[in-house]
């Protein structure tokens, strides 16, 4: 900061900064720090200083910076220093009470027998949250193991029988999307696309949903299902 009369000039390292100090009238900022200089700034303004703010490039020998950075530096490494927080930014609770929610889910999400199909794909709740998902109702079949196969449907005494059409197995969701011949094109277009061969369904989902969607959609399942019948 270079002060010449009544004329003052903000420099900083960060550009957020600075545009964040210098839109200090449009609205309240988050960041202590920030509204805090905001205040002094609209203050100065009030007395009849002008303020101008500029970027300079971080740790090229610029004093008002190094010297920020030293005492930054000297105040992270001291034993001595006492911390004082009167305010908590809303950013911070809102976190705060996300992280809260997130861990509350979890917990609950792992003592229950239930969602097994679900937990294969996305072993945690935050896996599933920073996953995004074009959710069609065969992906979500698939995801879930409900509906779609005759396995299913004889849980709940639709179907007189599991078996397959290829006569290897019960129709299963797995069954049909890793072993079933009736699926066997389509699968080693996937296989093709993916290496190593098997993956994990938390890859599948994960690191190739794009290759795995295409190889869900191709499935006629209501075909699989008339031919097992």
């Amino acid at each position: 900061m270079l002060r010449n009369d009544r004329y003052y000039t903000f420099k900083a390292a960060e550009y957020a900064y600075t545009y964040s100090i210098r839109t200090y009238s449009t609205y309240i900022h988050s960041n202590l720090l920030i509204e805090g200089i905001r205040k002094k700034v609209a203050s100065l303004e009030r007395s009849g200083w002008k303020i101008l703010f500029s970027w300079v490039k971080a740790h090229a020998g610029t004093y008002g910076n190094e010297l920020a950075d030293r005492l930054a530096k000297e105040a992270a490494r001291s034993e001595g220093t006492n911390y004082e927080f009167t305010r908590i930014p809303k950013s911070t609770l809102y976190q705060e009470a996300e992280e809260e929610t997130r861990q509350k889910w979890q917990r609950e999400r792992t003592t229950s027998h239930k969602a097994a199909a679900t937990k294969h794909y996305f072993p945690t709740v935050r896996d599933r949250l920073r996953t995004k998902i074009n959710l069609t109702p065969k992906m979500t079949a698939v995801l879930t193991g409900h509906g779609m196969t005759r396995a299913y449907l004889q849980r709940f005494h639709l179907s007189e029988k599991a078996t397959c059409s290829c006569g290897h197995e019960n129709q299963t969701m797995d069954h049909l999307l890793f072993h079933c011949t009736n699926t066997s094109i389509q699968r080693e277009i996937l296989k093709q696309q993916i290496s190593p061969w098997p993956a994990s369904k938390q890859d599948l989902i994960s690191k190739y949903q794009k290759e795995f969607s295409a190889f869900v959609e191709s499935i006629d399942f209501e075909l699989l299902l008339q031919s097992a019948q």
